[in-house]
C-alpha cells in the first residue's frame, strides 16, 4: 500500500478521507462523460464535410478528447477501487466499530488501532 492514503487518513480521519475519495472519483467520471459528449458533438457538427487540413485538426482534437476521456475513466476506477478496498477493512473485528481507528504504523503496511476497544489490525494492500 502506498504511504499517501495512510497520511491522508491520519490527517483527515477515515470518514472524511473516504468522502473526499468519492467526490474526487466522481469528478473524474463527470470529466469522462463531458469529454465523451464533446467528442460526439464535434463529430455530429463537423460530419464528413471537411477539407484535409480541417479534418486533421478535428481528428487531432477528437483524439485528444479521447485520451482525456480514457485517462479520466482510468482514474475513476483506480480511486473507487482503492476507496472500496480500504473501506472493507475499516471495521474492527473485535467490536464492529466502523472507521473508528488511529494509525499506528505506515510502513510497510498500514497498522491501525481501534479507538473503542484498542484492537489492532493491519490493512492489506
Amino acid at each position: 500500500m502506498r504511504d499517501e492514503p495512510a497520511r491522508s487518513i491520519e490527517r483527515l480521519g477515515f470518514k472524511r478521507w473516504y468522502e473526499r475519495q468519492l467526490m474526487e472519483g466522481h469528478a473524474w467520471l463527470v470529466t469522462c462523460f463531458l469529454c465523451a459528449l464533446a467528442i460526439l458533438a464535434t463529430l455530429e457538427v463537423v460530419g464528413l464535410r471537411l477539407s484535409s487540413v480541417t479534418g486533421i485538426v478535428v481528428l487531432a482534437l477528437v483524439y485528444a478528447g479521447g485520451l482525456i476521456c480514457w485517462h479520466s475513466l482510468k482514474r475513476y476506477r483506480a480511486i473507487m477501487a482503492q476507496a472500496e478496498r480500504l473501506s472493507l477493512q475499516s471495521t474492527c473485528k473485535a467490536c464492529s466499530a466502523y472507521a473508528a481507528f488511529s494509525i499506528v504504523a505506515h510502513q510497510p503496511r498500514m497498522s491501525v488501532r481501534c479507538l473503542k476497544c484498542a484492537h489492532e489490525w493491519t490493512f492489506k494492500a
